[in-house]
């Protein structure tokens, strides 16, 4: 039985990550002078780096939506167009940004319009595309921490909070009472698990698990895998000088350097997991508390933060909407051939089953 979705569940589950990003805005900057703001658009802002800025974040998401033609390429035979796959995911930033997480559903459906695939084939890439990401994001984590200046640990003592004791304190009377209480909740989890593990819930994970393992599976090779890898680098490469480059910007950020550049941008990437559109509030609060942590006052820390965001935002939505509108004139004249593909699909899924 169908459940049914009421209006207000809609309303809710698509405006309340955008009321959530605009109270953490007006929170953060409940006390910015406007005539601040004004002073340092007018005199304090280098726009030749901002502008640099904005092609290697395009390149960055041009390279994704490449990587994920390579993923799709094995499973349909004649395989898809470069440009569409690149289209649709420089496209699904603006619709990100409108209904956040809604950008991957219409990635999905647009690809079956422009190309005839089948949305189990290309929803079982995109968990792929988002396992590497949530893999690199935390592989940058480890690194932050792993950083011998003491990074990670200067931005948590600026906030009163602290890593002392050393790996003792992970033996302390209330570590033992964390680490016993979140060993209880993972086998109550695991229990459950196993108790419904016929459910409609569990069924359903268990089809995306495959989905995820069958996409995975195409990469065959290691020549296929190494493209992947080194796409996925460069692809992050990408992001990070997209956002490294905007330090250059502002006199009060210029001389930080990669060090404090590499922090804010992992833990800026971190908040984006917030589902609020394009990261506002939390990406804007990370900022704000990682360059605080290293000598740029409050005032200017919210001003970078604002004014970058903004910038790099607005270009990723404008582009994201030509990109839509392009679709539809890029393809007026070509047709995939389905059949030969539908039989490429049928054999490969068989393959994989």
């Amino acid at each position: 039985m169908k459940a049914i979705r009421r209006p207000w569940q809609w309303w809710l589950k698509n405006f309340l990550p955008l009321l959530l990003g605009i109270a953490i805005l007006l929170y953060l900057y409940r006390h910015l002078e406007l005539a601040d703001t004004l002073r340092l658009l007018r005199h304090g802002v280098r726009y030749e780096f901002l502008l640099l800025s904005l092609p290697i974040g395009l390149l960055g998401n041009v390279l994704r939506g490449y990587r994920w033609h390579l993923q799709m390429r094995p499973l349909y035979d004649p395989p898809a167009r470069p440009i569409n796959p690149i289209l649709i995911t420089v496209g699904s930033y603006a619709v990100n940004f409108a209904i956040p997480r809604a950008g991957e559903v219409w990635r999905c459906t647009e690809m079956k319009q422009r190309e005839d695939y089948t949305l189990s084939t290309t929803v079982g890439t995109l968990l792929v595309d988002r396992l590497s990401d949530m893999f690199i994001v935390l592989g940058l984590l480890v690194v932050m921490l792993l950083m011998p200046t003491g990074t990670f640990s200067q931005i948590l003592t600026a906030q009163g909070l602290s890593l002392g004791g050393g790996w003792g304190r992970f033996f302390s009377p209330d570590y033992i009472t964390a680490w016993t209480i979140g060993g209880v909740s993972l086998f109550v989890i695991a229990l459950v698990l196993y108790r419904f593990r016929r459910s409609r819930f569990i069924e359903r994970l268990k089809g995306k698990l495959r989905s995820v393992l069958q996409a995975a599976s195409t990469l065959r090779g290691w020549r296929a895998w190494s493209h992947f890898l080194l796409l996925t680098l460069l692809i992050w490469g990408c992001y990070y000088y997209h956002f490294y480059i905007t330090f250059d910007s502002f006199s009060f950020t210029a001389e930080l350097g990669h060090r404090v550049a590499f922090a804010t941008f992992v833990l800026s990437t971190l908040m984006i997991a917030i589902p609020t559109p394009a990261g506002v509030g939390p990406w804007h609060y990370a900022v704000i508390i990682s360059l605080t942590a290293f000598g740029v006052s409050e005032p200017e820390a919210g001003l970078f933060a604002l004014i970058v965001h903004a910038v790099q935002t607005l270009w990723t939505i404008v582009i994201g909407i030509i990109a839509i509108f392009a679709l539809p004139i890029v393809n007026r004249h070509y047709k995939r051939t389905s059949d030969s593909a539908s039989q490429g699909a049928k054999k490969t899924n068989e393959n994989k089953l």
